[in-house]
C-alpha cells in the first residue's frame, strides 16, 4: 500500500526530466500528497506528446456510478493489474502515466499511536510511481459537466528496504528507459509487467518523521525531517 508520498521538486526541473511540452505550471511543493488530492502526473495525450495534467489521486472506473468508488482505488497490485476490471480497461487502453515523487511514507504501530516512515533515494535522484489513468464522465443520470480524470498508483512486493515496515511497496521508476517504456503507446504489455517489480535494495533509505503528519493540514518541509521514535 502507499497512501501518503512527497513531490516538492520544481515545475521547472519536471519538465527538464520528464520533457512534457505543456508550458511550466506555478506548481506549489507538496510535502504530503494524499489519496483524493489533485496532484500533476506526465502523461501521453492524444497528440502522442507528453503532457503534464492534474489529476484526482484515486482511480475512478470509467462504469462507476459513484465517485466513492475511487475512495479504495488509489493503489493497484501489479500481481493482479490485468485481472480487475478497474484496472485493465485503462491499462489495457494505454492509460499509462508516470507520478513524480520525491519519496513516499509508510505506517507502523496501532491505530491512534502510527508512527511514519520516509523512504526517498539515498542518491537523492526523481523517481517516479508507475500509474495509470482513466477518465469518468459521471453517473448515467448525473453526467458530469467535464469529465474526472483519475490515476492509481501500482504496488508490488516491498524490497529489503521497505520490508521491514511494511508488506508492498510503490512501484519506483528511476531511468529514462523506464518512464519511456512504460509511456509509449507501442510498448508489449508483457514487457511492462515485468516492470512492476521491487527496486533495487539499496536505493532507497528509511527514517521515523513525525507523527504530527497526520494530524497537519498544511504540511511544510519539517515534516520529513528525522525524528528519534523514542521522542515521538
Amino acid at each position: 500500500m502507499c497512501n501518503y508520498y512527497s513531490r516538492h521538486r520544481p515545475a521547472s526541473e519536471l519538465q527538464a526530466t520528464f520533457g512534457f511540452v505543456d508550458p511550466i505550471p506555478n506548481l506549489e511543493p507538496r510535502y504530503v500528497v494524499r489519496p483524493t488530492d489533485t496532484e500533476r502526473v506526465v502523461a501521453i495525450g492524444k497528440d502522442g506528446a507528453r503532457h503534464f495534467p492534474a489529476m484526482r489521486w484515486g482511480l475512478v472506473p470509467a462504469w462507476a456510478e459513484d465517485i466513492k468508488t475511487g475512495l479504495t482505488l488509489f493503489n493497484v497490485r501489479a500481481e493482479t493489474l490485468r485481472n480487475k476490471r478497474a484496472f485493465a480497461a485503462p491499462f489495457d487502453k494505454r492509460r499509462r502515466c508516470v507520478v513524480p515523487v520525491d519519496g513516499f511514507f509508510e505506517f507502523t504501530g496501532e491505530r491512534g499511536a502510527k508512527q511514519p516512515w520516509y523512504f526517498k533515494p539515498r542518491d537523492g535522484r526523481l523517481m517516479a510511481f508507475a500509474g495509470i489513468w482513466e477518465s469518468w464522465t459521471g453517473p448515467r443520470d448525473a453526467p458530469l459537466a467535464e469529465p474526472l480524470i483519475s490515476f492509481s498508483v501500482a504496488t508490488t512486493a516491498p524490497n529489503a528496504t521497505v520490508v521491514p515496515i511494511h508488506a508492498r511497496m510503490p512501484v519506483l521508476l528511476t531511468e529514462d528507459a523506464d518512464w519511456d517504456a512504460w509511456l509509449d503507446p507501442a510498448s508489449a504489455p508483457d514487457r511492462l509487467v515485468k516492470m512492476l517489480a521491487p527496486a533495487d535494495d539499496d536505493l532507497l533509505e528509511v527514517f521515523p518523521v513525525t507523527r504530527d503528519l497526520l494530524k497537519i493540514k498544511m504540511p511544510d518541509a519539517s515534516v520529513l525531517e528525522p525524528v528519534s521514535v523514542a521522542a515521538t
